[in-house]
């Protein structure tokens, strides 16, 4: 029987878990990695009477419970957003599973990195934004609605995006949307009233920053195209055509950002920044963000300090 001290929930097509677990591996810890896409190919079982959890992979045993497991890292969506179509056994399956991972919950002496339910709680952007300021980050003019107010202005720049990243299939593939720049006297003829949208101020000459937060360390990057800031929503660029720094930011902002993620109740995140104006202004933060290709494209030590984080090394 294999004592579990570190367990790791994720796909078999997640770049990021891919770093987490080779520095397990080179580390010599006890750690067992399960995929989601290939549940059906482990036996579980939860005991009652022990508080104990057994999966058997292959011919291996692990065994689980609160008196061997140090940490959890969630790299699966607590939410799934999904509007392919799927047969009623699909969707049988994945409600069943995705609930049988919800409430591994039960291992509540573990770290996780994020908990399912304070991740859930921290992807509601409008609370993430209300949190921002009362800690003391600035955030661009924003306001939420279903319609065009009359403060709009029609030769204005703004941002328009939706409360919460939409997922939607057709013909087999998968679409989502960006932010989007538009100006006044669009928002002013644009039918809102299907759905609420968050309508920003246009920064303009700007810098975006990703800012990922592991326990107390920051790590702040800028996002570049041809050394310099990019108009509108950078991830409408194709990553490997953007350059990528790491820089240092002001210990203000980065003592504020923490504390956003104590709020929150994070311990880790993928923070978005805008430099414009001699100011950082926070977008969002995302309890489950990416993080492998900007160790890729910088070197910066997020996989071994994520790992640091697990084993409990300050």
């Amino acid at each position: 029987m294999n004592e579990v001290e570190i367990l790791i929930i994720s796909s078999t097509v997640d770049f990021a878990t891919d770093y987490i677990c080779l520095e397990l591996a080179s580390r010599g810890s006890k750690y067992l990695r399960i995929n989601r896409d290939t549940f059906s190919e482990y036996k579980v079982i939860y005991d009652f009477n022990n508080a104990s959890l057994t999966i058997m992979i292959s011919n291996n045993n692990y065994f689980i419970s609160n008196n061997t497991l140090k940490s959890v890292y969630f790299r699966a969506p607590v939410f799934i957003r999904s509007n392919k179509h799927y047969t009623v056994e699909e969707q049988l399956s994945r409600g069943q599973w995705n609930s049988f991972i919800r409430n591994l919950i039960v291992f509540n002496k573990a770290v996780w990195v994020n908990h399912p339910v304070d991740t859930y709680r921290a992807e509601n952007k409008m609370l993430q934004l209300n949190y921002a300021k009362q800690v003391g980050l600035k955030i661009p003019e924003t306001i939420v609605s279903n319609y065009c107010p009359n403060g709009i202005e029609k030769d204005k720049a703004y941002i328009v995006k939706a409360l919460d990243t939409p997922l939607f299939y057709k013909d087999s593939y998968e679409l989502f949307t960006h932010s989007s720049v538009v100006y006044g006297s669009e928002l002013k003829q644009a039918d809102l009233a299907e759905a609420p949208v968050f309508i920003q101020d246009c920064l303009e000459n700007k810098v975006d920053l990703r800012v990922t937060v592991v326990g107390n360390s920051v790590f702040p990057v800028e996002i570049l195209k041809n050394g310099k800031g990019i108009e509108g929503d950078w991830r409408k660029t194709k990553k490997d055509d953007l350059n990528y720094r790491s820089v240092e930011i002001p210990e203000t902002v980065s003592t504020r950002i923490l504390a956003l993620m104590k709020v929150l109740n994070l311990k880790f995140g993928g923070v978005d920044l805008i430099f414009a104006d001699g100011n950082y202004y926070f977008i969002e933060v995302n309890p489950t963000g990416e993080w492998a290709w900007l160790v890729y494209h910088t070197g910066l030590p997020i996989d071994k300090t994520i790992v640091n984080l697990l084993e409990g090394i300050e």
